[in-house]
């Protein structure tokens, strides 16, 4: 390389055989030639500083020129041997990938060691000696590499851990993706809308990474929405859970759920949720649930309210729809049906309608009696401990004997769905028959005819015994109640 046409040769060879196999790869779109183009393009301006080298002539930089080859030509060997050894030989023949971050560190530690050994067997540079001696060297390079040595060791952590791995979806800092490829400097993700973000490792280990259905499992959506007050949750609960059942994109289990999330200012906020093995299309799952319970709230006539504040003026203790509803409940009760007109219009003023959720008990075995209560909608079972003893409906009355015996509850009540209720209080009870004193007899025979019709006989069998009859004793009780003297 130092005389004749040798010493031009040589440069332009080194510079012209990588350019052509860039200008094929360009041309032809090969893959193999894009995989080590950096490996060329370097060679290739190193062959060109040679040669323009050795037209100054200058000797001084001739070695110079020859380790800058030599260290271009070396690094593109180490591509080109990373590339065989990694996808064909290990991925396309083994079956084995290897990550790209280990990719990566191989290749660069390989980079470092051939630097090492030209500089070394060229120049006689001890890079480790030299780097040991010169602490301004060693500051200004550790200085310089701090943010880069921080990415490069939290990419490290990340695969160490294996926590990730192409194809998961994860959320990171707000933005949602699926894993393609774990680099050395950073994570790599495809967001459903196509877009391709590039996050720093050291930014992904520093933030609160959310792993949305790692390999295909459910992950849950959650949306909100805003009912009116009144409407009973259960009600509301039924309708959207029929929705939820039928949405695509989701899964059957995990079962989907609708939750009371909290009372705002002008809606009751439920928590919708469904599982869905595909996370990324959240914005689609949410739009076609809303657009669902918009269309099901509105047929069950169920309003969905905007922000509003009411403004209510006191009433009296039953309105005229809770009084109308109460006359109702009270008429297909067969202890009540037979008043008359005006005496079951006492009565119904006097009680208060009372609403019950699914599961929730409406009295407790061994609690004190205040009422008794007549079902008004819904069902209820009648509880000893764990067992059902009976089951009250429509216009069936429960209570009242523990109620003017003044025992303790002999069971549990408790709603089977929806409930609503009339309960008749001692309050009630007293203007009733402070107003018609010949009703505490007829009263009392009724309760009589109605015990001894019922199957479940436990609140009866709790009266005393020593009593000379059931019907007697009811009456006393009645008699007592009006005029308020209480129980020896």
């Amino acid at each position: 390389m130092q005389d004749g046409t040798a010493s031009w040769l040589f440069p332009l060879v080194v510079a012209g055989l990588p350019i052509l196999l860039l200008a094929i790869g360009g041309l032809l779109r090969l893959q193999s030639i894009r995989r080590i183009k950096g490996g060329l393009a370097l060679l290739a301006l190193a062959g060109i500083a040679h040669w323009v080298v050795e037209l100054a002539g200058s000797e001084r930089w001739q070695l110079y020129a020859d380790v800058a080859i030599l260290l271009a030509l070396g690094y593109l060997v180490i591509r080109v041997l990373s590339l065989i050894t990694f996808e064909w030989l290990l991925a396309q023949r083994m079956g084995v990938t290897v990550p790209v971050l280990a990719r990566d560190l191989v290749t660069l530690v390989l980079v470092l060691l051939m630097a090492a050994v030209v500089l070394r067997a060229v120049l006689g540079i001890e890079v480790g000696a030299l780097l040991a001696t010169s602490a301004v060297v060693t500051v200004v390079v550790g200085l310089a590499l701090q943010e880069t040595l921080g990415t490069l060791l939290s990419g490290l952590s990340l695969a160490w851990e294996k926590r990730l791995a192409t194809g998961d979806w994860v959320e990171v800092d707000g933005v949602v993706g699926e894993v393609r490829e774990m680099g050395s400097r950073s994570l790599l993700l495809r967001t459903h809308l196509g877009e391709q973000v590039a996050v720093p490792n050291s930014q992904v280990a520093r933030a609160r990474l959310r792993l949305l259905g790692p390999r295909g499992e459910p992950t849950a959506v959650t949306t909100d929405i805003g009912v009116a007050y009144d409407v009973a949750p259960h009600h509301v609960k039924h309708v959207l859970l029929g929705v939820l059942e039928d949405l695509p994109l989701t899964v059957a289990e995990p079962v989907p759920q609708v939750l009371v999330k909290s009372f705002a200012d002008s809606a009751v906020v439920y928590e919708c949720r469904v599982w869905t093995r595909w996370p990324w299309l959240d914005g689609e799952i949410r739009d076609e649930l809303l657009t669902r319970a918009w269309a099901a709230l509105a047929r069950h006539g169920i309003e969905i309210p905007f922000p509003q504040r009411t403004l209510r003026f006191a009433q009296p203790s039953a309105s005229g729809g809770a009084l109308q509803r109460n006359r109702l409940a009270l008429s297909r009760c067969e202890l009540f049906s037979g008043l008359e007109g005006q005496a079951l219009e006492l009565l119904a003023a006097a009680s208060r309608p009372l609403t019950f959720a699914p599961g929730e008990a409406v009295v407790h075995e061994g609690e004190a009696s205040s009422a008794l209560y007549v079902v008004a909608r819904g069902e209820a079972v009648v509880l000893k401990g764990r067992d059902e003893i009976a089951r009250v409906h429509v216009g069936d009355v429960f209570g009242e004997i523990a109620f003017l015996s003044e025992a303790p509850r002999s069971a549990t009540v408790r709603a089977v769905g929806g409930l609503e209720v009339v309960e008749v209080g001692s309050e009630a009870l007293r203007a009733l028959l402070s107003e018609y004193a010949g009703l505490a007899e007829e009263l009392a025979n009724r309760m009589v005819s109605r015990q001894r019709e019922m199957a479940a006989r436990e609140e009866v069998a709790s009266a005393p015994e020593s009593r000379p009859g059931l019907a007697r004793f009811l009456l006393e009780r009645l008699q007592r109640l009006v005029s308020g003297v209480p129980s020896p």
